[in-house]
């Protein structure tokens, strides 16, 4: 339980990184040019593999080729937590769980 803790410190802190750094690059010369979204997934493919390999050297940990990969895909959902916020991704995750429809129901009224 400790590392998903962990875990969440880190998504949270390096959301809020990329959300600062696009906050204020988005209006800055060809960036103004491109949707935010989109500068958002970009910025957080980026930083994703930079923090990979800093976690790599600071563990000392050996790089294995999934490693990379498994960051790219990360991203992605780092770059949708920026966007949409933690509230839609938590619904999303409520849709696929037994007990989500349920709830849904009691809420609504239905």
């Amino acid at each position: 339980m400790d590392k998903l803790a962990i875990l969440l410190l880190v998504v949270a802190a390096v959301c809020t990184l990329i959300t600062v750094i696009t906050e204020f690059t988005k209006e800055v010369g060809i960036l103004k040019k491109i949707p935010t979204s989109f500068q958002v997934l970009i910025t957080s493919l980026i930083i994703c593999e930079i923090c990979l390999f800093v976690a790599l050297s600071y563990f000392d940990i050996r790089l294995l080729w999934y490693y990379p990969v498994a960051v790219f895909f990360g991203a992605f959902i780092i770059a949708f937590i920026c966007t949409r916020g933690w509230d839609y991704l938590i619904e999303i995750f409520k849709r696929f769980y037994r007990g989500g429809d349920m709830e849904r129901k009691e809420r609504d009224g239905k």
